[in-house]
């Protein structure tokens, strides 16, 4: 069955800089939490360190389809959008610190990934007014993929333990707030 056209997802809450073939020909054989590396183990504006993190949907042993829950958009800034691009020769992204990887027990394409979280509302996120909540984002994204049974039973719990770290440049975690944004 192919999946649908991505022509349909809501332009203001995602920026495709990806093929459609990208999207809809392979099916995700796992899904990568990647943990982005604070060089400088600073945090902004007064606040404690923290990761940017993404998620990589892996299509292949060679190549994957990266979604990025990234503030900077609306008046103040804080409306997320999902920046999704498609890497060839890697699994994850290179500015990884810290991946945590699980198999998809259901065949789905990247295209009905992103569809799933379109009509589960998870497009349309505000981050918190420190301009968090990636963390928090995925969390949801991740019960939404086991409740789906695309994931195991657990694995959203197993990603909210990692997630709940900040993980140190370059080795190392303590535990961090996940502050949360809201879905409207």
């Amino acid at each position: 069955m192919m999946s649908p056209i991505t022509t349909d997802l809501d332009d203001a809450h995602w920026l495709l800089m990806v093929s459609e073939d990208d999207l809809q020909k392979a099916e995700v054989n796992k899904i990568h939490l990647c943990a982005l590396r604070n060089e400088l183990n600073q945090g902004e504006d007064g606040q404690p360190p923290t990761n940017h993190w993404v998620v990589c949907l892996e299509t292949s042993p060679g190549s994957c389809v990266m979604l990025d829950m990234a503030p900077g958009y609306g008046e103040d800034g804080l409306r997320g959008q999902i920046l999704v691009t498609a890497f060839r020769g890697c699994t994850f992204t290179d500015e990884a610190l810290r991946t945590f990887t699980y198999d998809c027990r259901a065949t789905k394409t990247a295209s009905e990934i992103l569809h799933m979280i379109q009509d589960k509302g998870r497009h349309s996120y505000t981050f918190s007014p420190e301009w968090e909540g990636c963390r928090y984002w995925i969390s949801v994204v991740m019960d939404d993929l086991e409740a789906e049974g695309i994931l195991d039973t657990g694995a959203s719990k197993d990603a909210l333990e990692h997630l709940s770290q900040y993980w140190v440049c370059p080795e190392g975690s303590q535990p961090r707030e996940m502050r949360k944004g809201r879905f409207s």
